[in-house]
């Protein structure tokens, strides 16, 4: 703990022996100019001679008074409501003790002693004090808030600050700030739409109207930052102050809502920047938390490439419903202890969580994996998925997301698992890349499966998942913290987003419902273009795109597709809903007979021939269009 220094200590004694003596003047001010208002013209001599003999037990009784109702442990140039009250019942104690003490005296004490006087006299002389007493404090207050702000003012790094919403909780954003010096930002402005607020002041601030004018108030004020502090506003609501406040190149946060802070560590009242992720506005996702876990509820659950981004934010849902254990299987073992110390920290002994390493390309390690914990219920999502990589090492590619997907399957069905779900991408459709392809061979094995095992086999299909390793989110923020350039690949290419919470949630519930051989596609809302993407990524930051920071275009990657597909244009009449909204599925389709020779020439292949891997893998999946600049870049 940080000691006083001893000029501090010092100050502090002087300010308060300053303090107390003011308060013995007022205390004995305030009696004297009651008792001339109450006798005006003139005092008569005998309300005198009592004021005599009572003022220096009044002034003793008034300290006391003071020091009970915690009137010198208070932080006056912080003061709040709440402290005023404090002045209230220091003055009104004072007043009241006074009174009582002369009113015994005089019942039964001498009546010489003359320390009552006229009971009117008191009323008035509490009112007096109260109005000096809060006067002094709080301008104490008013005194250290202007000095405060207007240093901030002078300073050229001054954070001006724009409030949306002059609710609870806009008001509660400037009080905050203006608690702590205006130090995390000044605030200067509030819009609302509301037209009883228009024109108003709220803690001194200018309430102006029109959400939409928010451009213009932020250039005519000179903001920085824009500070959304609407708890209540629905997600189409706060999309279009998003997009409104997306303008004005200011850095934006956001006071989060019920639905942000529910099971997080954010806080109501806090405010956090906004991301990506809140510029999409994803509608969030209702679950039916009984059909879930009927599933998972006191069963063994093995994620595979639990330690990844999607793995691990499945099994951090996973563990809410309480399994009987929870298996984390990783190759690599960094991320998966670090996913163990935040399970184990939240659930202590509540879950039995297992942490194994091993890779599934490695049918051995999974065969006594599969025996000693005989899972019941199998997430895979171990795989390769950086798609420019991938076309540079296709046999790589063919060996850990097709056959390591095949390992787990046969063990499936080799100990009796109920289910197991793989995660499969959009890239499986139509695929123009190595990733693609194999991807889309998965599928086709869950869906062979399905017609040989007791085992449900399924996949869910979905996009690009926001903040997930490799993703283009962590490369953008990388690139405007250097300064840029922000390197997009085309000015067109477009991509399908949703968050890892919500991509993990409905894979979840997509596993409730499923057959043996359903293909689940999700929705993934409408196509975002990844050069708007990384401008919105440039304004977060309080920087202007093309000016600040530059957006280069690179030129597509090999393998890479300006436009991604949910699905086959045959598949689209297998599509069915599901009782979920974003969740549709794939009726199964039929395998080709020959799907299983096709199969092992791949692998073989993989083993001894990778130059033959894209035949093979066109062989098995028709649809797969080499890219030439693939072909080019392993040439």
């Amino acid at each position: 703990m940080n000691k006083e220094p001893a000029g501090g200590r010092i100050r502090s004694i002087g300010f308060l022996a300053a303090q107390i003596l003011f308060d013995a003047a007022i205390i004995n001010l305030s009696m004297l100019l009651a008792m001339e208002m109450r006798y005006e013209p003139s005092v008569p001599l005998y309300q005198i001679r009592i004021f005599s003999n009572l003022w220096p037990l009044m002034t003793a009784l008034g300290l006391a008074s003071f020091y009970v109702t915690k009137m010198y442990r208070t932080l006056w140039r912080y003061a709040s409501i709440g402290d005023a009250l404090h002045i209230v019942m220091g003055t009104g104690l004072t007043m009241a003790s006074t009174m009582a003490l002369g009113m015994v005296a005089d019942l039964f004490l001498k009546p010489n002693l003359l320390l009552m006087g006229s009971k009117t006299v008191y009323p008035i002389a509490w009112l007096l004090l109260l109005m000096m007493a809060g006067a002094q404090r709080f301008g104490v207050r008013l005194v250290n808030q202007i000095g405060v702000k207007n240093r901030a003012l002078k300073k050229e790094s001054c954070n001006r600050v724009m409030v949306v919403g002059a609710g609870w909780a806009g008001a509660s954003l400037i009080r905050e700030l203006t608690a702590r010096g205006f130090r995390e930002g000044l605030p200067v402005v509030a819009v609302d739409d509301d037209p009883a607020k228009a024109n108003t002041r709220m803690m001194g601030i200018p309430v102006l109207k029109g959400i939409e004018n928010i451009p213009e108030y932020a250039e005519k004020y000179q903001i920085n930052e824009i500070v959304i502090a609407i708890p209540s506003a629905s997600l189409a609501q706060r999309k279009q102050i998003l997009d409104i406040c997306t303008k004005t190149n200011c850095k934006l946060k956001l006071v989060p809502t019920l639905r942000d802070v529910t099971g997080k560590s954010e806080k109501i009242g806090e405010t956090r920047d906004v991301n990506i992720a809140d510029l999409l506005c994803r509608e969030e996702v209702r679950l039916d938390m009984g059909a879930i876990s009927a599933y998972l509820k006191d069963r063994v659950v093995m994620v595979t490439g639990g330690g990844g981004s999607i793995g691990s934010e499945l099994c951090r849902q996973i563990a809410r419903f309480e399994p009987k254990r929870l298996v984390i299987f990783d190759i690599y073992e960094n991320n998966a202890y670090e996913l163990a110390n935040e399970l184990s920290a939240k659930y202590g002994r509540a879950l039995s969580l297992t942490v194994l390493i091993g890779s599934v390309r490695d049918l051995n390690r999974l065969e006594q994996v599969f025996e000693e914990i005989r899972p019941e219920v199998v997430f895979h999502a171990a795989a390769h998925k950086h798609v420019p990589l991938m076309e540079f090492s296709p046999a790589e590619a063919v060996k850990n997301n097709v056959f390591g997907t095949y390992n787990v399957a046969r063990c499936c069905d080799k100990y009796g698992v109920k289910r197991m779900v793989t995660l499969s991408t959009d890239k499986a459709v139509n695929p123009t890349n190595v990733m693609g392809a194999t991807k889309r061979v998965t599928e086709m094995i869950l869906q062979w499966m399905a017609g040989r095992s007791k085992t449900k086999y399924m996949a869910v299909r979905f996009g690009n998942v926001l903040g997930s390793n490799g993703s283009v989110i962590p490369l953008f923020m990388q690139q405007i913290a250097r300064g840029g350039p922000v390197t997009v690949t085309h000015p067109e290419i477009t991509r399908y987003f949703m968050t890892i919470p919500e991509a993990s949630q409905l894979v979840l519930q997509a596993a409730s419902i499923g057959e043996s051989g359903n293909i689940f596609v999700l929705d993934m809302g409408t196509p975002v273009k990844i050069v708007d993407l990384a401008r919105n990524l440039i304004r977060l930051n309080g920087l202007k795109p093309d000016e600040d920071v530059k957006i280069s275009f690179c030129g597509l990657r090999p393998g890479e597709k300006l436009y991604e597909e949910l699905m086959l244009t045959e598949e689209a009449e297998t599509l069915d809903d599901t009782r979920f909204e974003k969740i549709n599925v794939l009726r199964p389709v039929a395998v080709d007979p020959a799907f299983e020779d096709k199969l092992n020439a791949l692998e073989a292949c993989a083993a001894s021939d990778p130059a033959a891997v894209r035949e093979a893998l066109k062989a098995l999946v028709p649809t797969y269009q080499e890219d030439s600049q693939a072909q080019k870049a392993t040439a």
